[in-house]
């Protein structure tokens, strides 16, 4: 009897700590009947959804749904082929799909899916969910991410160290369903009896590095894994929704007859016999391994371009050694001689080719020096008249035109020419960097008047997450949410350490806020009972009783509304709840402070609106009862209050924002990379990964400004508006439907101190900011930062 696959699989589904939905999807098939299991081998598949919970949560359902289908349906005997084939299939649905509602356009989702038959893995993907295999202790990453970075990589403007903390790494370039036809990787990974597969989200790879996913994956069984490292990812912010299927071999299966599949060569192979070739797909590269593959365990891409599948009748077989020729073949003696003669004339004509200037494997080493030059005059042109991105990108061309003769041998006035030229490489770069630092108004965190500390706690549910700052007769007092969401700290902000667990809050923390000398804390209760919960702090900072217990409307709470934050400008209190049943809906409650506080009927119904927007993740609120509103696809939008419905409308920008650098000008050699002008913000302002983002507001200079905590690029915004609604419509008719800019008043960087701020809150006077940053795993200090944004020096830079 054949040897069947044996597989032991677990799979978990978790919405995070920050998000309203889960929009990922996933689904495992392991067939019962024996032969189509030896034929089409069992089928795993994570997606990820994006575009909010109207489309997001669509994307990925149709994806799982139609390649579990269409896969089994497919007769082809080849995995790679049948694979790609119901990938595609769900790309189409989903863009049909799209086109359907305005409500769902661009939406889509990506996909990670692994057929596992015999011994053999085959991995495709569309995005940035990942394949990890661990095999013998070792984990890698079998899938390759498809992101802007990545691109960067492939280019050779980028390394992978750079790429791994850059600003732009999860801006992601391939999905499926946003384009009529999209472009797969697919993988093949040779099998071992003890390996374990693990396919995830990014909401699980961006909070768990590999180390702690390879040691979660072999220390427990699938079904006890996949619950660890949920649990894990969600200690370390549980910031997007996460997913992972776990899948352990426990046997090996038979492979059907003529099965493609990788063979495992060592460099001694290669060298002494007869290449093997793995078969691909006809126009697909053949031989070659991905960036992080090991030439002794496989990892083959077959990259499968779009549109329509081809057959195979291509595939290449091994080869067999061709004899040389006999001496003693008579027949041979002329064609050998004129081999010969031929090779001497190679000989000679590649000494000229040198001797006129041109190096080795075809470079043009004069031709190569020359582009350099003419390049790096002409980013010397381009700093004078102040465009210090295109500059670097003639740098970048300089340099990429040097690299090309630094490997071969140079004449003694070619290596003096090089040498010239990479100084003036180097000089020019720094000097772009300095100029692109400057005018788009980019300072270095820790020398713009800014004051860090570690905050000392030995447990992790202590830790800081939210934050609020309270002004009480003529004293400030901080207060931070722990990671249990139902502890309330005061900081004491001499010694640098978390107080006592303070009482008097009642519930589980969902939100809080300092408004007008008070203290507000959003709890979850009891079941489905909220409360906006008041406090006034006492000389100590201590929250005795509270000033106003409002409960949040039930008749909100049963249509489906959920209170998920809360935000202040000076007597005005926001609540905002989201819909758990109408995509893109919210509802906002406008509490006035001086009426709820020591009134007799707090609880009275407060003004409200029901507002048109997707998945909001932070809120700021202005004067005027002007509000902005962060969403999960990294737009801001805003909003003015004035009851009735309303209409969130994108916050446009005056001059686009540009991304910081990931080099510093003082540190620049010319061994590294000249650094990359990266995307900016264009027409509106959109944060390319949301949510490690937050928002929050305060005056400067007696002007109120926006700031956004950006941790995808490591900074912090400061914006001021340039124009905003000037018109009040009547109640109950729709408002804040009027355009909105704002301008870059300063950008904040550091790569240690903000790429992932845990909370922000405004001084209740002026120009002062706190946050509250994560600077390593959950376990450790977290940094507290203080910022005065009206003092910044004119040479703060990178």
């Amino acid at each position: 009897m054949s040897k069947q696959l044996r597989l032991d699989v677990a799979q978990l589904t978790d919405v995070g700590r920050r998000r309203p939905h889960n929009e990922d999807n996933m689904a495992y098939v392991i067939p019962k009947d024996a032969q189509m299991m030896a034929k089409k081998g069992a089928l795993f598949i994570v997606a990820d959804g994006m575009g909010g919970h109207a489309a997001g949560e669509v994307a990925s359902e149709i994806a799982v749904d139609t390649i579990s289908k269409v896969y089994y349906q497919d007769d082809r005997d080849d995995v790679a082929e049948s694979l790609v084939y119901a990938i595609k299939r769900a790309n189409t649905s989903i863009h049909q799909r799209a086109a359907e509602s305005v409500m769902r356009s661009g939406m889509g989702t990506t996909c990670v899916a692994a057929v596992l038959r015999g011994s053999t893995a085959y991995v495709a993907n569309v995005g940035d969910s990942r394949a990890y295999l661990v095999h013998k202790g070792q984990v890698r990453q079998v899938s390759q991410d498809h992101s802007w970075v990545e691109e960067q990589v492939r280019a050779g403007l980028l390394t992978q160290d750079q790429a791994r903390s850059h600003a732009q790494r999860n801006v992601i370039t391939r999905s499926l369903g946003t384009n009529a036809e999209v472009e797969i990787d697919i993988f093949a990974e040779p099998l071992d009896e003890n390996d374990s597969l693990l396919l995830c989200s990014d909401g699980l790879s961006g909070m768990v590095d590999d180390e702690e996913l390879r040691s979660i994956v072999d220390q427990y069984v699938p079904r006890e894994s996949v619950y660890h490292l949920v649990e894990r990812a969600n200690e370390n912010g549980g910031t997007d929704n996460i997913t992972a299927i776990v899948i352990r071999v426990q046997e090996l299966g038979w492979e059907p007859p003529n099965a493609r599949r990788p063979m495992r060569m060592t460099s001694r192979e290669v060298s002494e016999e007869p290449t093997k070739i793995m078969g691909s797909l006809v126009g697909a590269p053949v031989g070659l391994l991905a960036p992080n593959a090991d030439a002794s365990y496989g990892n083959t891409p077959l990259r499968v371009a779009s549109g329509p599948l081809t057959s195979t009748e291509g595939m290449a077989s091994p080869q067999t050694a061709v004899p040389l020729p006999s001496p003693r073949s008579k027949r041979l003696l002329f064609p050998t001689l004129a081999l010969f003669v031929l090779l001497i004339v190679a000989l000679v004509g590649g000494g000229a080719f040198w001797f006129l200037g041109l190096g080795q494997l075809g470079v043009n080493v004069n031709e190569s020096l020359t582009s350099a030059d003419q390049h790096i005059t002409s980013a010397r042109v381009k700093l004078t008249a102040n465009h210090p991105e295109n500059a670097l990108q003639d740098l970048q061309t300089a340099q990429q035109q040097l690299r090309k003769v630094q490997t071969v041998s140079l004449t003694s006035d070619q290596r003096a020419k090089l040498d010239s030229l990479n100084s003036d490489l180097e000089t020019s770069t720094k000097s772009a960097i300095t100029n692109y630092n400057r005018r788009y108004l980019i300072s270095n965190l820790l020398c713009a008047n800014t004051t860090t500390v570690s905050i000392a706690s030995g447990d992790a549910k202590v830790q800081p997450f939210g934050l609020a700052v309270v002004q009480h007769n003529n004293k400030k007092f901080s207060y931070t949410e722990g990671y249990d969401y139902r502890s309330l700290y005061l900081m004491d902000d001499n010694q640098h350490k978390l107080g006592d667990k303070l009482k008097g809050v009642d519930g589980q923390i969902t939100s809080i806020t300092g408004a007008d000398g008070h203290l507000l804390v959003l709890t979850l209760n009891s079941g489905t009972s909220y409360s906006l919960q008041v406090f006034t702090p006492d000389d100590s900072g201590a929250l005795t009783t509270s000033d106003a217990k409002i409960t949040i409307p039930d008749d909100q709470i049963k249509k489906g509304y959920k209170p998920l934050l809360v935000s202040a400008w000076d007597k005005d209190a926001y609540v905002l709840l989201t819909s758990t049943n109408a995509d893109n809906t919210a509802l906002i409650l406008d509490y006035a402070l001086d009426k709820v506080v020591g009134a007799t009927d707090a609880n009275a119904v407060p003004p409200e609106m029901q507002l048109s927007s997707a998945n909001i993740l932070s809120m700021a609120a202005f004067p005027g009862k002007q509000l902005f509103l962060l969403l999960d696809n990294g737009t801001v939008q805003s909003v003015q209050f004035n009851g009735g419905k309303g209409a969130a409308v994108n916050v446009g920008v005056q001059q686009p924002i540009y991304a910081p650098l990931n080099a510093s000008a003082q540190a620049f050699t010319s061994k590294m990379a000249v650094p990359a002008p990266a995307p900016q913000i264009q027409a509106t302002l959109l944060i390319s990964r949301a949510t490690s983002s937050v928002l929050s507001a305060m005056k400067v200079g007696g002007t109120p400004h926006l700031f956004v905590a950006d941790g995808a690029s490591h900074r912090l915004l400061d914006l001021n508006l340039v124009s905003s609604s000037s018109q009040t419509a009547p109640k109950g008719q729709t408002t804040g439907t009027s355009p909105i800019k704002v301008q870059l008043s300063r950008q904040y960087v550091s790569t240690n101190l903000l790429g992932n701020v845990k909370g922000i809150a405004a001084d209740p006077g002026e120009n002062i900011l706190y946050l509250v940053s994560q600077t390593g795993p959950v376990d450790a200090p977290r940094t507290q930062l203080t910022i005065d944004t009206s003092k910044i020096p004119t040479d703060c830079q990178p």
